[in-house]
C-alpha cells in the first residue's frame, strides 16, 4: 500500500513536471481573463442588440473561463434582465465545454485536432440550443412557468422612481445617494494617495490577479489535474488496455452513448480531467468516446444540474441535459467519423 502511495506520488508529480508549460500558460490565460474581463458590459451588449444575441452568448460562453459555478452566476444575472430564452440557453449549454485556458492545455496536451473538435462542439451545441429555445419560447408554451423567480418590472428604472410612489421627494433620493458617492469617491482618492505602490496594484488589479491565480490556478485547477493524474495512474495500473479498448474503442458501436452516459453523473473539471482522458487515449479509447465524455461531464454533472435547478424548474433543466447528451452522441459518431477518414 505505501509503495502504491509512493508510486501514485511520484506520476503525479512527474506529470505536472512534463505539462508545466501548457498548464502554467492555461492558468495565466484564465486568472488573466477572469480578473479584466467584465461580464456586465457584454451582458449589456447583448440586450441591446438582441439579433446577434444568440451568437454573442455562446461567444461569451465558450472564450470565457467560467466553470459550472461561474456559469451559474453569470446566468441568474441574465435571467433577470430581459434576455429571452434563446441567448441564455446558447450560454449554459456552451460555457462549461469550452474556455481558452482549456484550449490550451488540450492543445499542448492531447492534441490540437481535439482541442480544434471540442471548440467546434461547444460553438455548434450554443447555437442549435439557442435557436431551438428560440423557437419554443415565441411558438409554444414550453418555457411558461419555468423560472423560480420573477423577472423584475423595467418600469421601476431608479431608486428616485420608487421613493416618488412612496410620498418622498425625488430630489432628497438622488442627493443622498450623490452625496453617498462623493463621500465615498473621497474616501477612495484619499486611500489611493497614502502609497504609489498600492495605487499600482489598485489600478492593474495585481493584488486581484494574484488572488485569482491562486484560487483558481492552485486551488482548483491545479488540485484537480493532480486528482485526475492519480486516477489516471490507477486506471494504467489495474484496468486492462483491452478492456478500455472494448468498451470505448471506436469499433464499439456503443462506446460514444456509453461515454456520454457515464459523463453524465460525473464531476468532471474540464481543465482538471485531462490526464485522465490522456490515459483513455493512450490506452485505446476513441477519439468520439472521448469528446461525448468531455462534453457531458462538465456540461451535466450533478453539480452543474444541482445549480440549474435553484434557477430554472424541471422542464428546462430537462431540455438542458437532453440537449448535451443528444448532441453529445451525435459530435462523437460525428468525430469518429472524421478521424476515420484520416482528417
Amino acid at each position: 500500500m505505501i509503495n502504491l502511495i509512493k508510486e501514485t506520488i511520484i506520476y503525479v508529480f512527474d506529470t505536472l513536471i512534463h505539462n508545466a508549460v501548457p498548464l502554467s500558460f492555461g492558468i495565466f490565460v484564465a486568472s488573466i481573463l477572469n480578473v479584466y474581463i467584465e461580464p456586465e458590459k457584454f451582458k449589456a451588449l447583448l440586450i441591446k442588440r438582441k439579433k446577434v444575441s444568440i451568437v454573442g452568448s455562446v461567444a461569451f460562453g465558450a472564450f470565457t473561463p467560467f466553470c459550472a459555478c461561474g456559469t451559474m452566476a453569470i446566468i441568474v444575472s441574465m435571467l433577470t434582465t430581459v434576455l429571452p430564452w434563446g441567448p441564455i440557453m446558447a450560454f449554459i449549454t456552451s460555457s462549461p465545454l469550452m474556455s481558452p485556458d482549456l484550449f490550451v492545455m488540450l492543445s499542448g496536451i492531447i492534441s490540437v485536432k481535439f482541442a480544434i473538435a471540442l471548440t467546434i462542439s461547444s460553438v455548434f451545441i450554443g447555437i442549435s440550443s439557442g435557436y431551438l429555445s428560440y423557437f419554443l419560447e415565441v411558438h409554444t408554451h414550453f418555457f411558461d412557468n419555468q423560472l423560480r423567480f420573477s423577472k423584475p418590472d423595467n418600469n421601476k428604472k431608479s431608486c428616485c422612481s420608487e421613493t416618488e410612489k412612496k410620498g418622498i421627494s425625488a430630489n432628497t433620493c438622488c442627493t443622498s445617494a450623490t452625496k453617498i458617492t462623493q463621500s465615498t469617491e473621497s474616501c477612495c482618492t484619499q486611500s489611493d494617495t497614502t502609497s504609489k505602490i498600492n495605487n499600482f496594484f489598485q489600478k492593474y488589479k495585481l493584488k486581484q490577479l494574484l488572488n485569482v491565480i491562486f484560487n483558481l490556478g492552485v486551488k482548483q485547477i491545479l488540485f484537480y489535474f493532480s486528482a485526475f493524474a492519480a486516477v489516471g495512474y490507477f486506471i494504467n495500473r489495474f484496468v486492462p488496455t483491452s478492456l478500455i479498448m472494448s468498451l470505448f474503442g471506436s469499433k464499439n458501436i456503443f462506446a460514444v452513448p456509453l461515454a456520454a452516459l457515464i459523463g453524465i453523473p460525473l464531476y468532471v473539471s474540464d481543465a482538471g480531467s485531462i490526464p485522465l482522458i490522456k490515459t483513455l487515449m493512450d490506452a485505446g479509447a476513441g477519439g468520439g468516446s472521448v469528446l461525448a465524455f468531455m462534453i457531458t461531464g462538465p456540461g451535466t454533472s450533478v453539480g452543474a444540474i444541482v445549480g440549474s435547478l435553484t434557477i430554472m424548474k424541471r422542464k428546462a433543466v430537462l431540455l438542458y441535459v437532453s440537449i448535451l447528451f443528444i448532441s453529445s452522441i451525435i459530435l462523437g459518431y460525428f468525430y469518429n467519423f472524421l478521424l476515420f477518414l484520416g482528417l
